[in-house]
């Protein structure tokens, strides 16, 4: 805890609102993939796979980063995001903005991708400003706020191209570049440096205080930020330039080394070599996402070699292999934390007071990795042989992850102090 601010974090509902937003994406991705069967499932262009991606990428994974940004930023940062009540706004405009974006996906309807950038770019906006102003005025310089700094040009860019993308939509002109490769430029860029810097200048600082492990060495830190920011530069450079989607991909190198390769190879050393060898459950979330994360690197060559089928199973990897798990890990230690500072800290010494293992006990964490772990597996067998029964199984274990992930943050959320 030495260096954070945590008299600066905001009050509990602004993360918690955005952490029990996320499970109601990864159901409703679920009944999609239910609905929609083996056909609908087929190739990344269909409107079923493009409606689940974002239920993924949106509803998913940026509401727990964006709630956790609001948290982080002032805590590792040392600055108060101003305004920071106005997330609740925000977070309304981000659910609005994705389910638009889902039914425009699904029913083709142009106004729906009017009504979907319109709400996405206001969310945005209201988040991502005063989160730079934080961050700008941040005295720190640490690998960890930088890292966040990467993240939020990287956020602007993302958000960015998919305007772009829905205006193309709604029937607007794009510019004069290559369609895939800009298409690919932001499913990178979002990935990598968006997600990808985001977890591991999180994790930087995450990883020792939860699981005290030892703090990564410097070599695998500030060269990281330098290389995911070269990343970040260059994707832009070659779409604009007029790049090919394999143009896009070597861009992608650096970030792809640092986020898939190094990053998880560090940080399972740190874990292992932990002076505490037990390990709970909210660590094997960890351990099982960077496992995820290099069988992502490994796909990039079979998603150019095996169309449709290798870029569908690269995403699955690594939008719920890799990500999806880190993320529930981090959720299984943070929101304890937060509910045990908020609201039972103060009463230490006076009465008793739960521990954070008893706000959220490993005996319900344990069925919900085993859920979460399942479905990446079966999901990975279905995507490589297009057998409805596994992929219906697949879209099952989805919608339980998401019941087994609300009612965990749910219980925990609601735990207060007796009388």
């Amino acid at each position: 805890m030495e260096g954070l601010r945590t008299d600066q974090a905001p009050p509990l509902a602004i993360p918690g609102a955005f952490f029990l937003t996320a499970p109601m994406a990864l159901v409703a991705a679920g009944v999609l993939a239910l609905v929609a069967g083996p056909d609908g499932l087929s190739t990344r262009w269909s409107p079923p796979i493009l409606a689940i991606t974002h239920l993924f990428t949106l509803g998913y994974l940026g509401s727990i980063m964006l709630g956790a940004m609001y948290q982080v930023v002032p805590v590792v940062a040392g600055v108060p995001v101003p305004g920071a009540r106005a997330a609740h706004a925000v977070l309304a405009g981000w659910i609005g903005g994705v389910t638009a974006l889902v039914a425009a996906f699904l029913t083709g309807d142009p106004h729906g991708f009017v009504v979907a950038a319109a709400l996405l770019a206001a969310a945005a906006l209201g988040f991502a400003l005063p989160v730079a102003v934080a961050l700008a005025h941040a005295p720190s310089r640490t690998p960890p706020v930088l890292g966040m700094k990467v993240a939020m040009i990287a956020f602007a860019l993302v958000v960015t191209v998919g305007l772009a993308l829905a205006g193309r939509r709604a029937g607007l002109p794009l510019p004069a570049v290559d369609f895939l490769a800009l298409v690919d430029g932001h499913a990178a860029v979002g990935t990598l440096v968006w997600v990808g810097g985001l977890l591991s200048a999180v994790s930087w600082q995450v990883v020792p205080m939860f699981y005290l492990a030892p703090a990564p060495p410097t070599w695998s830190t500030r060269p990281a930020v330098v290389l995911i920011a070269t990343t970040l530069a260059a994707i832009p450079g070659v779409v604009l330039l007029g790049g090919s989607p394999l143009a896009v991909a070597v861009a992608a190198v650096p970030a792809l080394g640092v986020v898939w390769v190094v990053h998880p190879a560090v940080t399972i050393r740190a874990i292992v070599g932990r002076k505490r060898k037990r390990a709970d459950y909210s660590l094997r979330f960890w351990l099982a996402g960077l496992a995820f994360a290099g069988l992502a690197a490994g796909l990039v060559p079979v998603a150019w070699a095996w169309e449709p089928r290798g870029v569908l199973l690269l995403g699955w990897t690594a939008a719920f292999g890799w990500a999806g798990l880190v993320t529930h890990g981090m959720l299984s230690r943070i929101v304890p934390f937060l509910v045990w500072f908020h609201r039972f800290s103060p009463l230490v010494g006076r009465v008793r007071v739960p521990s954070m293992r008893e706000l959220l006990p490993e005996s319900r964490l344990g069925p919900a990795l085993a859920l979460h772990g399942a479905t990446v597996v079966v999901g990975l067998l279905g995507i490589a042989t297009g057998i409805a029964g596994i992929l219906g199984v697949a879209a099952v274990l989805l919608i339980a992850t998401g019941v087994a992930l609300e009612v965990n943050l749910a219980r925990t959320l609601l735990r207060r102090p007796a009388g």
